[in-house]
């Protein structure tokens, strides 16, 4: 990462934009603030002309990236994993990753198993996008070639990516924009610039054609404007996107089912699903719904919960994200306390007597909390940023219901008759059940449909 000439950047990572290949700096650079209100990095700001020549630049690289063979093409991440895999190894990014977790407020560890669980995603790039494909391999992305009388291709000349900003070193849905020889333009979140820089980088020296992903952080309304396809994260995006070239992904809402008491083994691994990630993942179980009772319910989940302390982020212990923002803080702790206020029951505050709002040192945290709640309240239908989740009693009949719009609906034990009944909802985008109730993200699995479905049309081509 390039350095401006100041003795304050000397202090701190400083991060440029990235115009292809060439990191470059703008005479506008800002400064980003820790969880403490410290100032952890320089970060470029690109101008509408820099943003301009990023995606010039981004509509010539097409033919480069389509002349690579695939054993080439596929073996050019690989190497740019390794090269990232051996820079966290060697330290020689201690000092960005600090500066990341302070950016986001997570725990150091954290973060670092966040960036290395996307160069295990890396080496097998070539499977997530064969999977995704219409003849199960990735020569279609290449050739356009289907073998079935029509053709397969792209739906635009260049796409940008905007990364989410739950959990940072979420990677993977630029990685296979690009990865499909779609020419890229990143654009990072606000709090952090540092991991699609550190994988560009080094897809870069990996030999990544000049032109192939840019990097713009936080805001990017030229992309808005220029880019012939966006990929947004979240529900709320921003009025100038033209929404038929829009596609949202990470919607979240993510469930679970108990047709009855799974036993003390379940709840363990249910607890680890809400703290996943930190609790910020939309995989993370932010509700849960018992045809039993809720009470007991909450309480034995509250009990897991209570073996997660806060502690300061930089304890190797630390699972709990703090937040960066005092105005978010208290946004979102007035949220659970006007639940409070309603009738809620905060089963986590009576089995540990820690108060909702902690502070330690110098930094803002909100305790891991177990609500027990009506169906109809809100909460039940929210992600919130640390690990939180709902507990609320609905009868058999109407559970599927209750779990509708979710991506992950988990439901212990078996269960056939509800098992047809979350299958048969529509909205709901996910079922994992049984001994994989807990399964893990995997990025083979469809998320929200396949992203090559909307990067790619089937076109007839005749006579073909």
């Amino acid at each position: 990462m390039s350095q401006p000439s100041t003795a304050a950047a000397e202090r701190v990572p400083a991060v440029p934009s990235w115009v292809g290949a060439e990191p470059t700096w703008s005479d506008r650079p800002v400064e980003l603030r820790g969880c403490r209100g410290e100032v952890v990095a320089t970060v470029d700001h690109a101008s509408r002309l820099v943003q301009q020549r990023m995606v010039n630049r981004a509509k010539a690289a097409g033919p480069a990236l389509r002349s690579i063979d695939d054993d080439e093409w596929f073996g050019l991440f690989r190497r740019a994993a390794d090269i990232v895999r051996q820079r966290i190894e060697s330290g020689a990014l201690t000092d960005v990753l600090a500066a990341l977790a302070s950016s986001c407020a997570l725990p150091v560890r954290r973060a670092t198993r966040g960036i290395l669980a996307v160069v295990d995603q890396m080496q097998y790039l070539d499977k997530i996008m064969a999977v995704q494909s219409p003849d199960g391999t990735t020569v279609p992305y290449r050739t356009g070639e289907t073998g079935r009388g029509w053709s397969w291709l792209p739906a635009g000349r260049t796409a940008m990516v905007r990364v989410p900003a739950n959990f940072p070193t979420i990677a993977i849905e630029w990685l296979q924009v690009l990865s499909s020889r779609r020419p890229t333009l990143v654009s990072t979140s606000k709090h952090d610039p540092f991991v699609a820089t550190i994988f560009v980088e080094a897809l870069y020296e990996a030999g990544l054609p000049d032109g192939a992903v840019s990097v713009c952080h936080d805001s990017a309304e030229t992309f808005h404007r220029l880019a012939d396809q966006v990929i947004w994260p979240g529900e709320q995006y921003p009025p100038d996107l033209d929404p038929t070239r829009l596609k949202l992904y990470h919607f979240g809402r993510s469930k679970a089912v108990l047709p009855e008491d799974p036993g003390d083994e379940a709840w363990t691994r249910l607890a680890r699903l809400a703290f996943q990630g930190c609790g910020r993942l939309c995989t993370n179980v932010s509700s849960i719904a018992v045809p039993w009772s809720a009470r007991e319910a909450a309480e034995r989940l509250a009990a897991k919960f209570a073996e997660f302390p806060v502690l300061p982020l930089s304890d190797p212990a630390a699972n709990v994200p703090a937040f960066t923002d005092p105005d978010d803080w208290a946004y979102v702790a007035k949220l659970v306390e006007r639940e409070i206020a309603a009738g809620a029951e905060d089963v986590t505050a009576r089995l540990t007597d820690v108060p909702l709002r902690v502070e330690l040192d110098g930094t803002r945290f909100l305790r891991p909390t177990v609500l027990r709640v009506q169906p109809d309240s809100p909460l039940v239908r929210m992600e919130l940023p640390f690990p939180f989740v709902t507990v609320t009693e609905v009868p058999r009949e109407e559970v599927a219901h209750a779990c509708r719009q979710s991506l992950i609906v988990s439901l212990t034990g078996k269960d056939d008759e509800l098992l047809d009944q979350l299958v048969a909802e529509p909205s709901i985008s996910k079922v994992f059940h049984g001994e994989q109730f807990d399964r893990g993200y995997d990025p083979i699995d469809p998320q929200e449909g396949y992203l090559a479905d909307f990067l790619f049309q089937k076109k007839p081509v005749l006579p073909n």
